[in-house]
């Protein structure tokens, strides 16, 4: 938005951080010793931010601040509005010593536990000052994070598609079964969906987690399989599997490199394939370490893909 010479800001940065300070710590005092200023200070700088803006943002109760209605709905924007000029410093420091700095990736959960720990390794063993925050948000969280600009680099195990993102690179991988060797499904080199028909199954939710219908992956069997166990990650299931020696359906990526080697994979027949996208948003530049991690992930995602599984 682009406001007009003549009107003022009703509120400037620093009238943000000190209501901010007030609203994390609950009194006047508090935000003096967070922000390392006096309290008449705080005091002040709040009296002429409620008089500017028209607001009364607090309450006094019972010798206690209490923040009002107003103020808690004009926190949750002014803290995602903080999130961002934190990075603006944070991405001058490391654009002024790309050996430092930090490193924020969101990643879909088998990607964030399998993949992207290898990438994260051989990007830090190039710059090993380099501090690396990485979570593993559900689809939706994931999109907001990089849409928001909360993050550096996400790594999607489904199909992206947002205004403010853009996708740099796309990979596709097979589903397959686990199971313990002495699993009668072992004996099979490849395992269509009617093979899995009586046995007890250990699943992840696909169209949750990677977008792609049930229906699909099983056809006309889905109402006849026994799901035993659902759990929300690949990685999980593979755990349940190794545990029970029952079959788990995943997606390759969570077994790739050989992770759990006491399991035998086989290949699922199925047209359907999960996804690796590796996105970032379209109106914020990487930062140098974030280019690297994306050029070793790309190699590592690239390799895999090629890999039979």
């Amino acid at each position: 938005m682009i406001f007009p010479r003549d009107t003022p800001l009703v509120m400037n940065l620093r009238q943000m951080e000190v209501f901010r300070a007030i609203m994390l710590t609950g009194s006047i005092a508090g935000a003096a010793e967070l922000l390392h200023i006096s309290q008449s200070a705080v005091s002040k700088m709040l009296s002429h931010t409620q008089q500017r803006m028209g607001l009364k943002l607090f309450e006094l109760v019972k010798g206690r601040l209490v923040a009002t209605r107003e103020a808690i709905a004009l926190y949750e924007e002014i803290e995602r509005l903080w999130r961002n000029v934190e990075k603006v410093h944070s991405l001058a420091g490391e654009l002024a010593n790309p050996n430092k700095g930090s490193l924020y990736i969101a990643a879909s959960p088998s990607l964030g536990m399998t993949v992207v720990p290898q990438s994260v390794a051989a990007t830090v063993k190039e710059r090993p000052e380099l501090r690396v925050k990485v979570i593993l948000p559900l689809p939706s969280g994931l999109i907001e994070v990089v849409a928001d600009k909360l993050v550096d680099i996400g790594i999607s195990n489904f199909s992206v598609d947002h205004p403010s993102i853009t996708v740099h690179a796309r990979y596709h991988y097979p589903l397959v079964c686990i199971m313990a060797p002495d699993h009668p499904l072992a004996r099979q080199e490849t395992i269509r969906p009617a093979d899995l028909v009586g046995h007890r199954m250990i699943s992840v939710p696909l169209q949750e987690l990677y977008g792609i219908s049930e229906e699909k992956v099983y056809g006309e069997v889905i109402e006849q399989l026994n799901i035993g166990v659902e759990v929300r990650s690949g990685l999980i299931a593979s755990l349940f599997s190794l545990a029970s020696g029952e079959v788990a359906v995943v997606d390759a990526l969570t077994i790739s490199n050989n992770l759990l080697p006491q399991l035998e994979v086989r290949p699922l027949e199925t047209r359907e394939r999960i996804q690796a996208e590796v996105i970032h948003n379209s109106y914020r530049p990487l930062s140098p370490q974030a280019e690297r991690f994306r050029d070793i992930l790309c190699d590592k995602l690239a390799a895999l893909q090629a890999v039979p599984f």
